[in-house]
């Protein structure tokens, strides 16, 4: 924990995977404040015509991507991940942003087990610079 799974409408080169699942680590241990080693990134490619999202025009396909993270954090620091997720979509993915989509799920560190105990709640004292990570 944290969780981040992106759904993915077709088929991308792992090269282009591997550096989407980089960069979001990095983006979100620089975010939420956290270590870079804290994310777990999972990458589902469903293919062509399996992901859809019904728009006034029809059916469009869409990238899902759900954010599973443990509480404590300001809405602020979602919406900056949002925006930097987002981004990094479009760039590495080269897909439209409307097509990108973001699910938030908070979850208490009680509900989340680590490394053989449960985690805590994050708390601002978890800070770390992004080079000490």
């Amino acid at each position: 924990m944290p969780y981040l799974h992106l759904n993915l409408p077709g088929r991308f080169p792992a090269a282009q995977k591997r550096e989407l699942a980089v960069r979001l680590c990095r983006l979100y241990a620089d975010v939420m404040q956290t270590q870079t080693w804290r994310p777990n990134i999972g990458i589902a490619e469903l293919g062509e015509d399996n992901l859809f999202h019904l728009r006034p025009h029809g059916l469009e396909p869409i990238v899902m991507v759900l954010v599973e993270f443990r509480a404590g954090r300001p809405n602020e620091y979602r919406l900056m991940l949002a925006d930097g997720i987002v981004d990094a979509c479009v760039e590495i993915l080269g897909v439209p942003r409307r097509w990108v989509l973001i699910e938030f799920t908070p979850h208490k560190g009680e509900e989340i087990y680590r490394d053989g105990k449960w985690v805590a709640d994050w708390t601002p004292d978890e800070r770390a610079p992004l080079s000490a990570t």
